[in-house]
């Protein structure tokens, strides 16, 4: 049953109680045809939501502040209120679909709790547990892009690269028109080339680059950048790709530039990636 409310009760009921659970109002009145046809539709509603979104009707006719604040000029008119805030509203009849989309927007995704998880352990450089509630969340989501670039991103930083090339397959179709499925690319590329060259084993070992005895010094340098991009150690990594540019930019100037503007995409310090982004545009000009 929607509970019935009216104007004295609005703030505790709707507005606070909507800072912990979503509140849906349908503002009606008695003679209202099409508000007769919509009640049965949101009381079924409640009953299916019932502990998870909190539904109220309130007679328009009975609260002219609220209607005038909310500017209900005509009915049925429903409000979806969430944070204390309108978060969603439609006007006239709906389906029963096109209400429960409206509403599971508003409601925490089962896989959120794990992937805010993941998050943390990612910062915290605990990859075993991140990469385990990344494949919580794209488990129970696997559209999920997001929360996949970033698993790739933890896989390729705990050395995975064969994992992370798997995880990253479903996107690969993307990396041309989102630029950010594009930057991961670059680094699934770089990953690649890294381990061919010192072995998948040995990818996380700095040691086993300056051991390469075919490589030049500006080979060496690029496959420490590369490393260091992989580990999002992002300053490090382009300083030395900048190195690179300046010592050998016939041979390694496309990839350098390529690994920097991906590296401008996935660093969340934009203070920073200015400062290179200028570096950069100061060598190649």
């Amino acid at each position: 049953m929607l509970m019935d409310l009216n104007e004295s009760t609005f703030q505790d009921d709707v507005l606070e109680f909507s800072k912990t659970q979503p509140v849906l109002v349908d503002f009606w009145a008695p003679w209202c045809g099409p508000c007769r046809v919509l009640g049965p539709i949101l009381e079924s509603l409640s009953a299916e939501y019932e502990g998870r979104v909190r539904m109220v009707k309130i007679n328009a006719d009975h609260a002219p502040k609220l209607s005038q604040q909310y500017q209900i000029r005509s009915i049925p008119m429903v409000l979806l209120f969430k944070d204390g805030k309108v978060a969603d509203q439609f006007l006239g009849l709906r389906q029963a679909a096109e209400i429960r989309r409206l509403i599971d927007a508003q409601l925490p995704r089962l896989e959120d709790a794990d992937l805010a998880l993941a998050i943390e352990f990612a910062e915290a450089h605990r990859f075993d547990d991140a990469i385990d509630a990344y494949k919580r969340v794209l488990a129970l989501n696997p559209a999920q892009e997001q929360a996949r670039l970033a698993y790739v991103q933890v896989l390729l930083r705990a050395s995975m690269w064969q994992e992370a090339l798997q995880a990253f397959e479903v996107l690969r179709s993307k990396a041309r028109i989102d630029p950010k499925i594009g930057s991961v690319e670059v680094l699934i590329q770089a990953a690649t080339g890294l381990a061919q060259s010192v072995g998948s084993a040995s990818l996380a070992a700095s040691n086993s680059i300056d051991s390469l005895d075919d490589a030049s010094v500006p080979q060496r340098t690029l496959r420490r950048a590369q490393q260091a991009m992989l580990s999002a150690c992002w300053a490090e990594a382009m300083n030395l790709f900048l190195e690179v540019l300046a010592t050998d930019r016939k041979t390694e100037g496309e990839r350098v530039r390529k690994s920097m503007l991906a590296i401008f995409q996935l660093c969340p310090d934009q203070e920073l990636v200015g400062q290179y982004r200028r570096k950069l545009s100061a060598l190649l000009h």
